[in-house]
């Protein structure tokens, strides 16, 4: 393949600098614009990087600054050439703590039109800091497709017409074979057929089973006819400003992981302890939503679900990220059955529940495999589940006919699940009407149909989950600004001011307990870091961010950052159109479990008062949606509370 534009990115003049550049940063943006095929580097300052960080502190004042319309009232839509896709690292990514090498995606996503923050890991981070550059930014939309690769100063925009088509793991094994480069060497995150064909929950795939998944963020690359990006471990140097001090973080980070009864599990087995877990709190969403025992799921054995034995049954070998010492990620040998031999992706607990129990399916070596060929397509493992249990509950009750979808799709058909998604990432036949989303597919069914969908009014899905047995996350799905949640549970609830445990059905507790969290997500996304290596005390990771930099960064300012990059999201979707009459369940999302251990517990009658306490406790005006002009003066969002109150301010 011949490389349709070859650069070095202009550098500015370097400037004295007053103020010195902290440890971390590789101190560059990258700008591409793929309309005009130019590229640029942009250096930032050292108190930008201290405002922003990285992530998605970078990507959400990018997203508000370069994203409104021309009069700055409203804002261009995910498919606009204006929008923008912001590939970020944080001041962590390249150094030696463990789970080091993520990756931020921040843009107008497809599912909601609204602003997007989602993560993965792998070593994207890494190589792009080593590269000199701690983010991408990329604007405008390409006549012809091509691909983005990147090896020290070196960029080029190379055809990509032999790559389309081609699923992720072929994508990332044919840029290896022209590269030469293999493994850690050469980090490539692309889109498969999914995002090609603009599936609204396409997702971005990179370093073999590392996916970043929300809100379409996939099919944004698609319209931009962007169908990679390959980063060259580079060779520039990355400096902690106290070594010493970094490792000994790092170190008592590590520990925490494998000695705290809270985290352990997941440095032993990541998140594979989740689905038996889950199945006991009636959390595990089984066969969409329509029953919370596992016993309704044929051939269901919960012994062989145990984290050990579901290691067991594969043969494995570790897969890990930078500098981890997790035993999380894995890539996984099917032993017996129909897919004898397969070589797949270990699933995270995402994978079990979108490719297994939402769809009733309990065959595991069936869902390791279906969950490797939706990252090989490129969808969001979750929505897909929400979707196909969807189908197959429709077409169980006569609301999708056979004529319509094109074959019988039954509960736990792992085979049939496979085609189906294979229809809905070429669009082909009725697929083309899935790949819209749950919700506009259901909508555009009506009827009974969209009463069993499981989506958020807003457009998006939620995660692999049962939230009526968790109403504290499906609060903060509801009312995040990003598609996702934004709040997240902490191990050490604590050690912010909150509460060990709350009572998960009493809607006042929950509410306050939301609000009392907002900012750990948003700060942890911003670091570079995964969010399995960063279950730990908070204070160790502030330790870890100072001892990096040369800062002395606080808790207090962590949770003072991720409310602020919360409140500039807020501000995002607002102008998109978001307002507080999307921020509701659909109707089987937010029904009421009729079984299982959160049998009778009805979310929905305590849904407006939980809305009210949520948005007194953020500051949040809840008639308009705006935090409050005192609340982001507070942050010291001044120009911020100007443009959103104007006079009021």
């Amino acid at each position: 393949m011949s490389p349709t534009i070859a650069t070095t990115p202009k550098r500015p003049k370097a400037k004295a600098e007053t103020t010195p550049r902290p440890g971390g940063f590789a101190g560059n943006l990258l700008r591409v614009d793929l309309t005009r095929r130019t590229c640029r580097t942009d250096p930032w300052s050292p108190e930008t990087q201290r405002e922003l960080l990285g992530g998605v502190g970078l990507g959400a004042m990018i997203l508000y600054r370069e994203t409104a319309t021309k009069n700055g009232k409203g804002n261009v839509a995910w498919d606009h050439p204006d929008n923008r896709l912001v590939l970020g690292t944080g001041p962590l990514a390249g150094l030696p703590v463990w789970g080091t090498g993520g990756l931020t995606v921040c843009t107008i996503g497809p599912g909601t039109n609204g602003p997007t923050s989602t993560q993965a890991n792998g070593f994207f981070g890494t190589n792009l800091k080593y590269c000199g550059y701690d983010a991408i930014i990329i604007q405008g939309q390409s006549k012809d497709w091509v691909y983005l690769y990147i090896n020290d100063d070196v960029v080029e925009l190379r055809d990509a017409k032999a790559l389309l088509g081609k699923d992720t793991w072929e994508t990332q094994n044919a840029l290896y074979r022209e590269t030469g480069l293999v493994g850690h060497q050469l980090s490539v995150y692309s889109i498969g057929p999914a995002g090609e064909n603009l599936v609204r929950f396409a997702a971005i795939q990179g370093d073999f089973g590392h996916v970043a998944s929300k809100n379409g963020c996939g099919a944004v690359m698609g319209k931009k006819r962007l169908k990679a990006v390959a980063i060259v471990k580079g060779t520039k140097a990355l400096r902690a400003a106290d070594p010493r001090g970094l490792m000994q973080a790092a170190q008592d980070m590590s520990h925490d992981l494998q000695s705290d009864p809270s985290a352990r599990s997941l440095y032993e087995y990541g998140t594979l302890p989740g689905v038996v877990n889950l199945s006991k709190m009636g959390a595990l969403p089984i066969k969409n939503y329509t029953t919370n025992l596992t016993s309704n799921v044929a051939g269901a054995d919960m012994s062989v679900w145990e984290a050990p034995k579901l290691r067991e049954n594969f043969d494995h070998r570790g897969h890990q990220c930078n500098a981890c010492g997790m035993h999380h990620c894995h890539m996984s040998v099917i032993r017996q059955g129909a897919q004898k031999g397969q070589i797949v992706d270990e699933p995270e607990y995402e994978g079990w529940s979108g490719c297994g129990w939402a769809i009733g399916a309990a065959d595991r070596d069936g869902v390791a495999w279906l969950n490797t060929e939706c990252d090989k397509a490129c969808v969001d493992v979750n929505e897909w589940g929400w979707l196909c249990g969807w189908v197959m509950e429709c077409q169980e009750k006569g609301y999708i006919t056979r004529e319509q979808l094109g074959f019988e799709l039954k509960w736990g058909d792992i085979k049939g699940a496979q085609r189906l998604l294979w229809m809905v990432s070429r669009r082909e036949g009725f697929g083309d009407v899935l790949a819209e989303g749950v919700k506009r597919a259901a909508e555009k069914l009506g009827g009974p149909a969209k009463d069993c969908a499981v989506y958020i009014e807003k457009g998006a899905t939620p995660r692999g989950h049962d939230h009526r047995a968790r109403w504290e996350e499906m609060l903060d799905t509801c009312t995040s600004s990003t598609a996702t949640m934004e709040t997240g549970n902490p191990v050490h609830p604590t050690e912010i001011g909150q509460p060990a445990r709350i009572n998960p059905f009493d809607g006042e507790q929950v509410a306050r307990y939301v609000a009392g969290l907002r900012g750990r997500r948003s700060f942890e996304d911003s670091l570079g870091i995964c969010i399995f290596t960063s279950r730990v005390r908070l204070d160790y990771i502030c330790r870890a961010l100072s001892a990096a930099t040369g800062w002395n960064f606080t808790v207090d300012e962590a949770l003072r950052f991720g409310k602020r990059t919360a409140a500039i999201n807020r501000a995002t979707a607002l102008r998109c159109g978001h307002t507080g009459a999307l921020e509701y369940p659909s109707k089987r999302y937010g029904s009421t479990p009729v079984d299982g251990p959160a049998k009778g517990q009805a979310i929905r009658e305590q849904w407006e008062k939980m809305l009210d306490t949520w948005y007194s406790e953020v500051g949040f005006d809840r008639k308009s949606g705006k935090p409050l002009p005192k609340t982001l003066k507070g942050l010291g969002l001044d120009w911020l509370a100007a443009d959103l109150w104007g006079k009021k301010a």
